[in-house]
């Protein structure tokens, strides 16, 4: 795959994903993506995308000002 922005190549990599919510900021480390080894832009799958969506739930429903958690994938 090539990157949309430099067309460098996409490799896989972790990156660490942050997300302000409402009253939040939401930090989540070593987020599985495919990562530009030119520029460094970040892609996501759609199973990915679906894990940080649930996390964020859980953040919406805690109610902490700064949360820090780490991506454990589906068993």
């Amino acid at each position: 795959m090539n990157c949309f922005y430099c067309k460098g190549d996409m490799v896989p990599d972790f990156t660490t994903h942050v997300a302000e919510l409402e009253n939040c900021i939401v930090i989540i480390k070593h987020v599985p993506c495919l990562k530009c080894s030119q520029c460094g832009e970040v892609v996501y799958t759609g199973t990915t995308l679906q894990k940080i969506e649930q996390i964020l739930d859980k953040c919406k429903a805690a109610m902490t000002e700064v949360a820090i958690v780490e991506y454990q994938p589906a068993a």
